[in-house]
């Protein structure tokens, strides 16, 4: 076992034997990435449902009950079953060594599941990160043992099917996978574990964004009152670039640019006037970044990053706003609204002088 803790130490102890994958364990990684979409969703959808109920309950009485009561059901399970105790390092080493039978690997991660499930509810949690690899880890070894009874194909030993439950679960949970794979891979240090990480993590990321689209940790931010666009809504956003505004030169034939130098463009003199000077914007630039200069000039010149003499397009303040879908047209009132009240001509303010006598 372990005595600091780190799965990366002693990795040469527990790589992957060195005959190749079989084509139809691919399936089982499949059912390994299936479960582990599943219960991580269970997982999730768990600990915010129980946290949720919890919190809307102001009670003084209760804030001091749940951590004893958490405390007590982990210390009930840690009597049966130790290993679910602490990070969990060394149980994994074992597993990784097949030290466990599959139902033993099964019951552990299930049971570290309801454990960490009732710290995480009782606000005592004690991390994420060690206790996802733990779950993912037994549950995948477990699923592993169970299949090397009935799968009449080769298959591999116990340390592949314990690592790629280890990175599906993570992945399920997180919404990491490719961040998982490489933590897989550096454990391992085989590149034969790539692929099986991959199909059963894809798996597993696909179930839990289906069945939790809300990720878990923006859910539990959202109680205690904090907002943060997360990476998968980042990543859906649409960011639009210069060129996607851009007119050509000839459609605005009222905005003659003139090119003076490098990153200089000024407008063409006219007889009483020399012509103002027009900063310049790459086609590949944030659409939103040229605003600010679009609020100075009606026109700015797109150039090419290799030539910057050559005039690509013009980028106008209604174009830009057009592709968000914005108009500068006048808006009219809404209805049944009350117009301001009329200036009252006959008040003595507002009425003409009376003539003197």
């Amino acid at each position: 076992p372990l005595r600091d803790g780190r799965l990366r130490r002693h990795r040469s102890r527990r790589r992957p034997s060195r005959h190749p994958l079989h084509p139809s364990e691919m399936a089982v990684f499949a059912v390994i990435g299936l479960a582990a979409g599943l219960l991580a969703t269970l997982f999730t959808r768990t600990i915010i449902a129980i946290r949720g109920r919890i919190q809307a309950i102001s009670s003084t009485r209760l804030t001091l009950v749940k951590p004893a009561l958490a405390g007590l059901l982990v210390g009930i399970i840690g009597l049966w079953l130790p290993e679910i105790l602490g990070a969990g390092y060394g149980p994994v080493d074992g597993a990784l060594h097949g030290r466990y039978t599959w139902q033993i690997l099964i019951a552990i991660g299930l049971l570290k599941m309801l454990a960490t499930t009732a710290c995480f509810s009782a606000g005592v949690p004690g991390g994420m990160f060690a206790p996802t690899l733990f779950i993912g880890a037994m549950v995948g070894g477990g699923l592993g043992g169970l299949a090397r009874l009935f799968w009449p194909m080769p298959i591999s030993p116990d340390s592949v099917f314990v690592l790629v439950g280890m990175g599906a679960f993570f992945a399920g949970v997180f919404r990491a996978p490719m961040t998982s794979v490489f933590m897989v891979f550096e454990v391992s240090a085989s590149y034969k574990i790539i692929a099986p990480v991959m199909v059963a993590n894809m798996l597993a990321y696909i179930i839990s964004r289906r069945l939790q689209p809300i990720p878990f940790f923006d859910k539990i931010a959202g109680f205690e009152g904090i907002r943060l666009d997360s990476q998968e809504e980042i990543r859906e956003q649409r960011s639009w670039r210069v060129e996607d505004a851009m007119q050509t030169p000839s459609s605005l034939p009222h905005h003659h640019l003139i090119w003076c130098g490098p990153r200089r463009w000024r407008t063409e003199p006219a007889a009483d006037h020399p012509g103002d000077p027009v900063p310049c914007l790459y086609a590949d630039q944030s659409l939103e970044a040229a605003l600010p200069l679009l609020g100075r000039h009606p026109a700015v010149p797109i150039v090419d990053r290799r030539d910057e003499s050559r005039l690509l397009g013009v980028l106008t303040l209604d174009a830009a706003l057009a592709r968000y879908g914005i108009t500068r047209n006048a808006v009219s009132p809404p209805a049944g609204s009350v117009p301001p009240p009329a200036p009252d001509t006959a008040s003595p303010e507002n009425s003409p002088p009376t003539p003197s006598p």
